[in-house]
């Protein structure tokens, strides 16, 4: 019995480490440690545009742009990002 609940703990153990080095595993913190807010990029340059609402994890609304060489953070609270993402959600609806 001994031998069956230190497997089923060291089978717990790795399991749990596994998740949270993966993908798959769970964060607990804001991806957006910090935000491009100028100069203004222009919307010909962003590629997609990642918007993670305000949640357990993270208080704060997040917005991730990714361009052709690589991904930044904008500042939800910037009137260009504001009317970005706006004018993303209007030509998606359509």
């Amino acid at each position: 019995m001994k031998t069956f609940t230190a497997s089923a703990f060291v089978l717990l153990i790795f399991t749990a480490a596994l998740l949270s080095t993966t993908d798959g595993g769970i964060y607990l913190r804001c991806e957006c440690l910090q935000t491009h807010s100028k100069p203004q990029i222009p919307a010909e340059r962003i590629l997609s545009l990642r918007v993670i609402p305000a949640g357990p994890k993270c208080k704060n609304e997040e917005i991730i742009a990714t361009m052709k060489k690589g991904k930044t953070c904008l500042d939800p609270t910037e009137d260009w990002v504001i009317f970005l993402k706006e004018k993303i959600n209007n030509t998606s609806q359509q």
